[in-house]
């Protein structure tokens, strides 16, 4: 209970403190609440430091994840399926979302989101590496979930 009550107290105040450095471009700001903390609470400050670190490097990869997906030329991947086909073929992609009635009606078009066009890059890359390693023959046998590996 303790530790959910430090994550919580730390991710709200790296909020706070990331929000305060956007706005003043005080860059000085976490650094300082970061010994404010450890004065009275290393464990505190350790998560604190560790959620703003977090918080950072997600900003990071969305950034790049958005600007992948912009980029032109990029495939659809095989993975993202928005049909929803009875009996896939083992080339066909794998179908995405829920298996209830519901989903099953008719949706109108909507506009991809700069996340979905993020996450469709993700899977587009996926899909390419496991193409690529659906390629390497020599690489021997595969290994099953249902038997052990040898060794």
């Amino acid at each position: 209970m303790a530790d959910s009550y430090i994550e919580r107290v730390a991710g709200e105040l790296a909020d706070l403190a990331l929000a305060d450095e956007k706005a003043t471009q005080d860059e000085k700001i976490v650094p300082e609440i970061g010994e404010i903390l450890g004065s009275s609470s290393q464990t505190l400050q350790e998560a604190f430091l560790t959620a703003i670190r977090v918080r950072r490097a997600e900003t990071r990869a969305r950034k790049l994840l958005a600007e992948r997906a912009a980029k032109p030329g990029r495939r659809q991947s095989r993975l993202i399926n928005d049909n929803n086909a009875a009996e896939p073929s083992p080339d066909a992609p794998i179908a995405m979302g829920s298996s209830t009635s519901e989903s099953k009606q008719e949706k109108p078009a909507e506009t991809e989101s700069k996340e979905d066009a993020a996450f469709a890059d993700v899977l587009n890359t996926l899909d390419e590496f496991l193409q690529t390693d659906e390629q390497d023959t020599d690489a021997g046998p595969a290994v099953s979930p249902n038997r052990p590996s040898p060794g």
